[in-house]
Order: C-alpha cells, then structure tokens, then sequence
C-alpha cells in the first residue's frame, strides 16, 4: 500500500483509520483500527477513491491532513472534507475532489503536494426505519451523451427527506427539479428528484451513479422538544458509459472578476481532430468573446475581456463549447489555438512505447532503463518531458512492490511512432455543442458576487441543552412572562439543534457555488451576546443568516422603553442568557455592509412584537438595513430551508431565474416543507420587513433605503 500511496503524487500519501472514541496516529506507519482501508487509486483526472471496511446502517466523517503532527503538541489539524456519509454496505468508497466549500478551501487533490485521510464513525442511525432510495433512470449500462436527465425516487415514513446523487463518488449540486407527492396515502412520505448532468465534464469510458437518502422524523426549533431522529440510505450503483466528441471540459472557476489581474482558464479534450469554437456568455447568454482553434485539445486562457478588447463586468460567465472533426488525425501534443487559443500542453511522448488503456486498466510510466518507479501516468503534471520513458498497461488497482513484479505485469506495447499519438477509435457524432460548467469545479470558487456571513446556536455545549429562566424586567419589577404564559411558567428547555449545522451549511454550499465568499461561521461559543448587541459581526457582511431559538413576550419591558420585546437564548459554555432583539443594530455603512438579514428562529419577527418595538422606537435595523427576514410564529425547520433561500435568490427555482429576496424566503420556507410528510396543523408564517423603497430588492437590483419602513407577513404551512 505504501508505494501506491507513494505514486498517487509526488511525495508520501498517508492513510489513518479512527472511530469516533479512538484516534490511531503512529507515523511514518499506517496505523488502522477497526476501519480498514481496502483500497485507494487515482482516477484519470487525478482525484484520489478511497474505500474501507464499513457496517451497514453506519454514517461516516472523512478528513484530510496535508502534513501529519502539525499542531504543537504533537497532534494533527484534520480539516473536514465530507459528514454523514452512509455506509454502502461491507465497502464503502468516496472520491475526494477538494472541499472548495470549506474555510479555508480544500483543495482538489491533484493540486496538493500530499494528502492524509482519516475516517471517523459516526455511529449507526437512531431512526426506526431506514428510507429507501433507487436511480430510477436511466438503467444500467446506458451510453449518454451530452446533458444526461438522471431520476432519484426515494421513501420513508420519516416527515422529511432528501436525496443526493453521487458521479463516480463525487456528490453534484443540489436536484434541478424536486417533486414531493406528500404522502398520498398518510403513511409514506415520497420524492422525486431530477437531476442534470452535462457528462461532457467527464472524460468519456465508464462511470458509476448511485444516489443516498436522508430522513429525519421531524422538524426542529421550537423550545421544548426533543431531538429528531435520521435515517439513511444508498441506492444500487447504476453503471453508465459516458460517449462524447468534447470531453472533461474544465474550467478555474464559474465567477470571474477581470479587475483582479487573473486569467480564467477553459480547457477541453476531443476524442477526434476537430475544428472548434469557444463562446463565453453572460448571465443573460450573450455572446462576449468568441474563441477558435483546431486539434485535439483546447485551452484558452481569457483575460476577462471581450471581442475588440472591450472591458467586461464582474460577474458569472458559461463557456459553449462547439466542436466538428475535420478529417485530421488525433495529434498528441494538442491542437492549435487559433483565434487566442492554445493547444493544452499533454505530456510529449515522442521517443514513448504507448498502448490505450481498456476500461478496468490505466497507464502507467516508468523510466525505459526500468531503474525508476512504475507510477500511473496521470500524476505527471501537463507538459511533462516523458521522452524515454515506457508507457504501458497496467490493472487500475495494480500495487507494484518490485522490479519483477512490474516486468511481470506490464502488457505487450506497440510503438506510437514518435510525431503522432494513438487515435481512439472514435464513432460518435461527427459535431458537438455543450455549455459548462454544470458540474461542481474542481478548483476553488473566489467568490466576488458579494460577501456572506452566518451564525448559529446547536445548543449542545450543555449535553441535553439548556434550562433558562425568563429574563429580568427592568425597575425591579422581576421575571418577564414569555408567550402569553406567567413568569412562574416561562422557564424554557432549550434543546440542542444539531440540524442547524445542517440547514447553515446548506446555505454556505449554495453561497459559494455562485460564487459568495464566506466573510464568517460562528458556532455556539464562538458567537457571543455582545456581537450580537452591537452587530459588529453581521454589518461587516452584504448578507447574514442567524439561526437560533426565539421567544417574546406580551408584556411591556422596562429595558426596553416598554416594548413587548422578542428574546434569542445565546449559549456560552455551560450557560446560556437571553438577547433582546431590540439590543441589536442591524445594518452596515460601508458599500459591501450589511443591507440584508434572515433570522430563521420562532417568533424572530413577530408582527405584535415588531409594531410595539417600533412605537417604542427600539427597531433593531438602522438606516443602513434594507431587509430583515423573520418568522410570524412558532416556525420548524429540516435542512433545506437556508439553501432553497439562498438557491431562489441567487438562481431561482427550476430555472427561473433569480427572485427577490422576500419572496425567496417565503417562497423557499413553503418549498421547504411541501415535499415532507410533517404532520403540523398549526399555521406557520414567515415575515420581511425593512425599508420600504427596498420591499422588491434582490441580490441584483435594490434600492437605496428611505426613511418609511413596512412590515409583510404570509402564511407559508399548512
């Protein structure tokens, strides 16, 4: 294992196995627990598949380290590249593709010089019943071309459930189209999900699809209740071959800001010589910069201009790509890059023995004396000198461990014949078009769009949560009452809400995918009551989410000029005191300050409390806030509630294109809950409030606030 590990990259790749109560480090060995390895390769675009031994019904946590003993006592800094992954039964497997989610991001791990990874159990589901979960289309072994339609169909008598699909390991984006039929027969709760993959990203051969399920029994958020229960599930892998002219079109990143000084790299591979054109488009699909070329390959690196040289805006930008043979042959080293294109630079196999790989095999190169270590052929970076070096044949997980064992294992060669390469037998189509990206990048997003922050309170730095007594009126008239009851009954249990790690990183993950940087992510200690009452945190940030219990009150607080007041508890340690909203000052001054904030909490905007703090004059917001977003009322939520938010603001629903972001919050609230089987009577309603001239605001276009402010609230469940 050691020399696969060693060949992967250039220096050492570590493997480290743990469960969640022991944590096994012995460098420079391998050291394993209960969770063993059983296998780990590169794949051809250099991403590294790790598999292990695993337990049915088990949920996992994968970390990587790019060094091990780090820390100074001695210790490793694990930075999480995945969470409540499910078993697949005996063997599982993952594909670790970077995490350009993460603070700071992970990267992809081709362009890592080395990579530990450590697996962590994270127990069996508490749930009763597990879901269940099939890929319902297409079926196995399909060959697809350009945009695949890809069908996820899930149960469970759980209220809530979502599903995930995976390419080969790698999770996608969020489904395309969601289609819940809301447990038809009172017993079942049913999705369906639809997802669109442009398999013009990959390269073409053999891929595996295979999608998972999670369901939780109920919602969380209100004071008073106990954790729900989850459950999860994998699908049968649905074998799937992949056939396109344009192939493993790639990109830096979707957003662009011309003004950094950067250039934004698009690259492609064809499977024939071809002529081909490269349009990059606007948000709106025009056409800003058109590129030409011919060969085998394509890359182009735009400087961010458009055609005549004309200066471009910051913004989002796709990349069509059209392509049609031209009777050539395949060369190795690329293609020409025409009209400011460039032929990517492939490694130079002049003078190189080659064969082309069948599916279950890759190729490997060592040097011809056979002096050198046999090494996949992927790991050479693009321009790599080869000359002299055999290129062969080899199983893909095949682990040389001697020079006889490769002499022994190397395939018969044939002589590619030093100005040409080998030509797959290609017999496809003889023109292509295709848009990208689709996929998740496999580098790093720099998000300019604008900048996020978000804080939320678990409530599980106390174990089972946090008992707290109503907070003190002001002229030492004791105890305020809370939600109608008397003082004597307003002492609140506050259980943990774990799934609030769930629904903010769900919104971090839309954020960044279009192309938002994360300004903050403050988590129960982390956030405290003075960030909170002097909002120095949020004002620093275009757009904030807080996620949190809330509560209020029907009687006057002397604290706060007489205002019936809404309270937020806010854990420190083992202790927790409430926050008074009116404490807050929401609003940044400067041009990327806080203009809009979701408080996704019961009771967060109440329009009984709101309309008596503003008679008090003791409104949280400033002149500078466009938008609060709040809840009318005792609200629960499940894990899509802050990303079909973020989603509806930023891309809309199924295509439709950006919302503003009042509707996108009810709108995404209501979505949020018709796909679950939650059996809640009670009427739920969200709020937005804020300046007037900003009540149609969106991410895109928005106004400047006035001096008049107004108050909306509509019913989203049942």
């Amino acid at each position: 294992m050691e020399n696969i590990m060693k060949s992967l990259q250039i220096g050492a790749f570590g493997i480290i196995a743990t469960s969640a109560l022991l944590l096994l480090v012995t460098p420079p060995c391998f050291g394993q627990t209960n969770l063993n390895f059983n296998g780990i390769s590169a794949t051809a675009e250099g991403a590294i598949q790790i598999s292990w031994n695993s337990t049915l019904n088990e949920t996992y946590e994968i970390d990587e380290a790019d060094a091990l003993d780090t820390n100074s006592d001695g210790s490793t800094q694990w930075n999480l590249l995945y969470t409540e992954y499910p078993s697949q039964g005996t063997s599982t497997f993952w594909l670790d593709t970077g995490n350009y989610f993460a603070s700071p991001e992970i990267v992809h791990p081709k362009y890592s010089a080395a990579r530990f990874y450590r697996i962590v159990d994270l127990g069996v589901d508490n749930t009763t019943d597990e879901p269940s979960v099939t890929v319902s289309a297409p079926t196995n072994g399909t060959v697809a071309s350009d945009v695949l339609t890809i069908t996820v169909s899930a149960a469970s008598d759980q209220s809530f459930l979502t599903t995930a699909l995976f390419v080969d390991g790698q999770q996608m984006n969020d489904p395309d189209v969601t289609a819940g039929t809301n447990s038809p027969d009172g017993v079942t709760n049913y999705e369906t999900d639809t997802y669109y993959l442009n398999t013009c990203e990959w390269f073409n051969g053999p891929h595996a699809l295979f999608a998972t399920a999670r369901c939780q029994s109920g919602a969380i958020g209100t004071h008073d209740q106990a954790p729900p229960t989850v459950g999860h599930a994998v699908s049968a892998f649905v074998p799937v071959t992949f056939s396109n002219l344009i192939q493993e079109i790639s990109f830096t990143q979707p957003f662009f800001a011309p003004e950094d000084g950067t250039t934004q790299q698009v690259t492609a591979v064809f499977a024939a010589n071809v002529d081909w054109t490269l349009q990059i488009q606007d948000v709106d699909t025009n056409t800003v910069r058109t590129v030409t070329g011919s060969g085998g390959t394509m890359l182009f690196d735009w400087d961010g201009t458009g055609d005549a040289g004309t200066n471009l805006p910051v913004g989002t930008y796709t990349y069509l790509i059209s392509a049609m043979t031209n009777g050539l042959a395949l060369p190795v080293g690329g293609g020409s890059g025409g009209s400011g294109g460039s032929g990517v630079p492939l490694p130079d196999f002049a003078g190189s023995r080659l064969i082309a790989p069948s599916d279950s095999t890759e190729l490997w190169a060592q040097p011809a004396d056979g002096t050198g270590l046999a090494v996949p052929l992927v790991i050479y970076p693009p321009g790599f000198d080869t000359s002299g070096f055999d290129i062969f044949e080899a199983p893909t997980d095949w682990n040389p461990t001697s020079a006889a064992d490769v002499t022994s294992t190397r395939s018969a060669v044939i002589v590619a014949g030093g100005s040409s390469g080998f030509s797959p037998d290609y017999s496809g189509a003889s023109s292509q078009s295709s848009r990208a990206p689709v996929r998740p990048p496999t580098k790093p997003v720099r998000g300019r769009a604008g900048v996020y922050g978000v804080a939320y309170q678990t409530y599980s730095g106390n174990g089972s949560g946090y008992t707290l007594n109503p907070p003190q009126n002001g002229l030492g008239l004791g105890p305020i009452p809370l939600e109608g009851k008397t003082a004597a009954n307003s002492r609140f249990i506050y259980e943990p809400l774990p799934e609030y790690k769930r629904e903010a990183n769900n919104f971090i993950n839309q954020m960044q995918s279009v192309s938002w940087s994360k300004g903050f992510a403050k988590v129960d200690n982390a956030l405290s009551i003075g960030n909170l009452q002097s909002s120095d945190v949020f004002n620093t940030v275009k757009l904030g989410l807080l996620l949190l219990h809330g509560t209020y009150t029907t009687a006057m607080d002397n604290t706060e000029n007489g205002a019936q007041e809404i309270y937020f508890p806010i854990t420190s340690g083992k202790s927790a005191q409430y926050l008074r909203m009116s404490d807050m000052n929401l609003g940044g001054a400067t041009t990327n300050g806080l203009q809009w904030m979701g408080i996704l909490a019961c009771n967060s905007l109440r329009q009984g409390n709101w309309n008596s703090m503003r008679s008090a004059s003791r409104l949280p917001i400033n002149s500078n806030l466009h938008l609060i977003l709040g809840a009318n009322s005792v609200i629960w939520t499940g894990d899509h509630v802050g990303s079909y938010w973020a989603k509806y603001m930023t891309v809309g629903k199924n295509g439709s294109g950006p919302m503003q972001i009042g509707t996108a919050w009810t709108t995404g609230v209501r979505d949020a809950y018709a796909e679950t089987r939650f059996n809640y009577t009670n009427a739920m309603s969200m709020s937005v409030a804020g300046a007037s001239a900003c009540q149609n605001d969106s991410l895109q276009t928005n106004s400047s606030p006035g001096s008049t402010t107004f108050y909306t609230s509509s019913i989203v469940w049942p």
